[in-house]
């Protein structure tokens, strides 16, 4: 054999380019065999199987381009009189003991490494998309969204199908927006509260409408409320009402209802002047036909060149359901539920309204608000009812601490997360919500206005201390009757005008 030739024309894939071109082709094809495998026994598809996969098959495209890459550059350094590199005259003997012994080394370490660092990097994945991983790793800055959304009805979705869904599109932008969280984090720069709503979700046409269908038909729904007036005897007054939830169907109720906002045939836009968008200021309507509405307000409309400042959303589920997962409830409305199911004592004079007060006390730490809302209720029926005080002290004791955990389950100081910061938009009680858009001053050209009339919406059937027995005009419905003085109200009020929520309605 002429060995003369064996360095300078032989062995041009023998360069340390190519074998790690080898290497990322074989590392890349077990991930993705793994990954594969690994859905297959599940039965359930990863979040980010689509990702997982173009990685593994950028890795083999990129592994098979390095490899004829190396051999080129081989050849051109052996072209130009160098010597071939020390991998090229690599010699390997099996029956040598040494290379036996470092070939079963090497081959140990290998399946060591190929077992460890895919099931290291399949576990540290699946951790960053728990529960316990968005909810309790920043626990400071998470915490209020973490205990709500335990209390909601998603409580069993994971955080990531509604916060970034499936594809390999919105994982990276989550990464890239977890990394500047991160930061925040590091540095304490972080907002109190958090920012809503989040500008950047994804659309919820994308992951809402993967569980909730935006044709389907609701209809009616009907629904009870336990109300409790905040007068010594903490009287009780009840509603019940038909809530026209509506939706798209071909005949009854067509188009009508809450959900008209939904309906695919219809498209809604706004305006808001405000980052939580609260403030709507000009409403388009473009209906099925063609035909197409704009509402502003008649006073103070908004010019072309501030239009073009503002964003223009198109309405969808999150404009109402703002709070699908991490609802702050008012304290009027957690007391309200308490009272009903006996949690705080109904034998207490005026605990509606001291219940409500110890609430918004103004705290600055959990740890104050524990021992304010004590102090408060206590020193309340030591100076005014001791008697109430001397005989009912268990019912006393039991309240308080049904309040305090009231509190640590809805309000959150430390981040200044509560209630207010955070309205629901469904309702127009404690809130805008509705009547964002749904008031007397978005107009049309024609004078028209958004707001028609409360029966578009809901029909009262019954209301006071019994809403047993039901006799009413299910066109009309009942009108609304304040509990507080028995007036009418009338068919536009601005109910959160006193009504906040909290304890400013008895001040």
């Amino acid at each position: 054999m002429d060995d003369s030739k064996g360095p300078t024309e032989r062995g041009y894939f023998r360069n340390w380019l190519s074998i790690a071109g080898i290497g990322v082709m074989a590392i890349s094809l077990f991930f993705g065999v793994l990954f594969a495998v690994q859905e297959l026994l599940s039965g359930e598809a990863l979040p980010y199987a689509g990702l997982l996969y173009v990685l593994c098959t950028g890795g083999i495209v990129v592994g098979f381009l390095l490899v004829p890459l190396g051999a080129l550059i081989e050849r051109w350094r052996r072209k130009g009189g160098r010597r071939a590199r020390p991998l090229s005259e690599f010699h390997f003997d099996l029956r040598d003991r040494e290379h036996r012994i470092g070939a079963l080394a090497l081959l140990a370490t290998a399946v060591l490494a190929l077992t460890l660092i895919p099931v290291g990097a399949y576990q540290t994945f699946h951790a960053t998309e728990s529960l316990e991983f968005c909810g309790q790793l920043c626990h400071e800055v998470m915490n209020p969204e973490w205990v709500r959304y335990q209390d909601s009805s998603h409580a069993r979705v994971n955080c990531v199908k509604c916060h970034i869904g499936p594809g390999a599109n919105w994982f990276v932008r989550s990464k890239l927006s977890g990394l500047r969280q991160i930061w925040a984090v590091t540095t304490n720069s972080f907002p109190r509260p958090i920012p809503t709503p989040i500008h950047d979700l994804r659309p919820a046409r994308e992951t809402c409408e993967q569980c909730h269908w935006r044709r389907q038909f609701i209809g009616y729904k009907e629904i009870s409320r336990a109300y409790f007036l905040s007068d010594e005897e903490n009287t009780l007054h009840q509603l019940r009402m038909l809530v026209k939830i509506g939706g798209e169907k071909t005949t009854f109720m067509r188009g009508s209802g809450i959900h008209y906002h939904m309906l695919i045939a219809s498209d809604i836009e706004y305006i808001a002047t405000d980052d939580r968008r609260q403030e709507i200021v000009w409403v388009r309507v473009t209906r099925g036909d063609g035909s197409i509405t704009e509402f502003e307000r008649s006073g103070d409309p908004l010019s072309d060149e501030e239009k073009a400042m503002f964003e223009m959303r198109t309405m969808d589920c999150m404009d109402c359901h703002n709070r699908p997962s991490h609802q702050f409830p008012e304290p009027m409305g957690r007391v309200n539920d308490a009272l009903g199911e006996g949690s705080i004592s109904l034998e207490l004079p005026s605990i509606k309204m001291q219940a409500i007060k110890a609430l918004d006390g103004g705290y600055a730490t959990t740890e104050e608000a524990m021992t304010g809302i004590a102090n408060s209720m206590r020193e309340f029926y030591r100076s005014d009812y001791p008697e109430v005080l001397a005989k009912k002290p268990h019912a006393l004791t039991s309240s308080i601490k049904k309040v305090q955990s009231i509190y640590r389950e809805t309000i959150f100081p430390e981040m200044k997360a509560d209630w207010s910061a955070y309205p629901d938009n469904i309702g127009h009680r404690d809130s805008p919500g509705c009547f964002r858009c749904h008031n007397d001053e978005l107009e049309s050209a024609e004078g028209e206005t958004i707001f028609t009339t409360c029966n578009k919406c809901h029909l009262i059937l019954a209301q006071g201390e019994s809403i047993e027995h039901v006799d009413v005009d299910l066109e009309e419905g009942l009108p609304f009757i304040h509990p507080e003085d028995f007036d009418t109200i009338e068919e536009y009020t601005e109910c959160h005008d006193c009504h906040t929520g909290g304890a400013d309605l008895y001040e």
